[in-house]
């Protein structure tokens, strides 16, 4: 009998369950150990890895061949429901834990973690058992590296259909093939993953947290997620190498991890190198230019203040992180909407941050200046240019298509954002902060506040915009696109 669900979907989805239930089974082990919430991950991912092993057996059973031939819409949605499914598992502990009444919000707490976005509706974090804590790190790191990237890391087939399922989750204008396999080029985003992690781990240590906060920290802070373990996050150390170490590994979370494969292994990196330098130079630039500002209104004084929580500010915004050790939603209006525009940006393709990503900015502002160059001297010929690199008239229509849908997204999002009762600085800082995943905004949930303040409906919409964001609009918006057209086509037959 054949199965109603495409070979690649079963396989996804299963392969998805199985990573998340080794990881509440994991919790599960620290829950016994701190007498909190073990039953609620013991139980959830001993139940999880059942439904894992039956959908990877159905998968088994069939013909592997058929999912390596799967179309692109096939694609796109195992790699969709992927995600909506492991949020929807992942929200159970927190359930079963008692950390939350509604599904709504353990599905709030749990897309915001796979995703990366370190948006919560958790008041007291420090008083959560430290399974629920490391429960939400892990989901970051987990979401980080990319549950699609483990899964097809040990995927027993490869194809058409796999390549389409890792493509659509991995982030950035173009993804790299650092290797001809695609099960290769996983494992080796995931091992590049584990070494920053662990280093970043190390010196979290060796800065004066204990090995549980480290832990904790270390996964969040190289997912660019930006969950704590603390109520205040990293400010509530109130430790100058701590925020210091933050700074260097999100700044490093932010860069395309086939750039670093490429500079170990003595490769090509010019086309990685570019937009590295820009990114950087960003990040030092708008840092300065907001400390400048804070200086000028007489809001900063000393080397942290002036130095230090500037740049914290702009490296946590633009790579997407979220951590928090000023309150810059008191900064004045020049600082805030530097910090709102800076949302927008990203930092590398290729990396775990959110947003538009540099190098589309880069492209788009290029693209920009020929349109304007060609207005002057129509006969002459453009080529789309980033240092020596040269891109095809292809790459230049997916980067408008993209930025287009994404501004149609964001738009639609600060609507429905509005519609649920949130003032205007609120709504449109809510729709960037999930979108580009970042977590904390403006208004209602700035810095030292959380999500508590949504209503229902602006808690469901940023659900959405959370998975569109991390699976960068396209996915998303093009299962949808092939929904509508599939129930048109269905109408027109009848």
């Amino acid at each position: 009998m054949r199965s109603f669900v495409h070979p690649l979907i079963g396989f996804t989805v299963g392969g998805t369950l199985a990573v998340a239930a080794g990881g509440m089974l994991v919790c599960g082990v620290i829950g016994l150990a701190d007498g909190r919430a073990a039953a609620a991950f013991l139980i959830t991912g001993a139940l999880t890895l059942l439904v894992a092993v039956a959908m990877i057996s159905s998968y088994r059973r069939g013909d592997p061949k058929e999912a390596g031939r799967a179309g692109p819409v096939t694609g796109l949605a195992a790699v969709t429901l992927a995600w909506v499914v492991a949020s929807a598992v992942g929200a159970i502990p927190f359930l079963v834990a008692g950390t939350f009444e509604s599904f709504l919000d353990a599905f709030f707490e749990a897309v915001s973690g796979f995703t990366t976005t370190g948006a919560t509706l958790i008041s007291d974090i420090e008083a959560q058992p430290d399974a629920i804590l490391l429960w939400r790190s892990l989901s970051q790191w987990l979401g980080g590296v990319g549950i699609i990237v483990l899964v097809v890391a040990v995927a027993p087939v490869s194809g058409p259909g796999v390549q389409r399922a890792f493509y659509a989750e991995t982030t950035g204008m173009t993804s790299d093939r650092l290797t001809p396999r695609i099960i290769d080029t996983a494992k080796i985003i995931t091992l590049i993953f584990l070494v920053l992690s662990l280093a970043a781990a190390v010196a979290y240590l060796v800065a004066g947290m204990n090995v549980f906060d480290a832990i904790n920290h270390s996964m969040t802070t190289i997912a660019t997620g930006g969950f704590s373990t603390r109520n205040l996050s990293i400010g509530a150390f109130d430790s100058l190498a701590i925020e210091s170490v933050a700074i260097v590994f999100m700044a490093m979370g932010g860069i395309n991890f086939a750039f670093y494969w490429k500079a170990v292994r003595r490769r090509d990196i010019r086309p990685q190198f570019n937009e590295v330098v820009v990114y950087l130079a960003l990040l030092l630039g708008i840092s300065a230019t907001v400390a400048i500002s804070l200086v000028i209104n007489d809001q900063a004084s000393g080397f942290a203040g002036i130095v230090i929580d500037p740049l914290f500010a702009v490296t946590t915004i633009l790579t997407t992180t979220g951590y928090t050790t000023a309150d810059f939603d008191s900064w004045n209006s020049f600082a805030t909407a530097t910090i709102l525009l800076t949302m927008f940006l990203g930092a590398c393709a290729g990396s775990t941050a959110g947003g538009i990503k540099i190098i589309r900015v880069m492209l788009l502002s290029r693209s920009a200046i020929q349109e304007l160059q060609r207005q002057v001297r129509p006969r002459v010929v453009q080529v789309l240019r980033v240092g020596k690199h040269v891109y095809d008239e292809d790459v230049r229509r997916a980067v408008l298509g993209f930025f287009l849908i994404y501004l149609l997204v964001f738009g639609i999002g600060v609507l429905v954002m509005a519609a649920s009762g949130l003032d205007l600085v609120t709504a449109i800082s809510a729709a960037s902060a999930t979108l580009n995943m970042i977590g904390p905004g403006l208004g209602e949930i700035g810095a030292i506040e959380n999500f508590e303040a949504m209503p229902d409906l602006a808690r469901a919409a940023s659900c959405f915009l959370m998975i569109a964001g991390r699976l960068e609009v396209f996915t998303v918006v093009a299962l949808i696109t092939a929904g509508v057209d599939r129930v048109r086509e269905s109408l027109g037959r009848s």
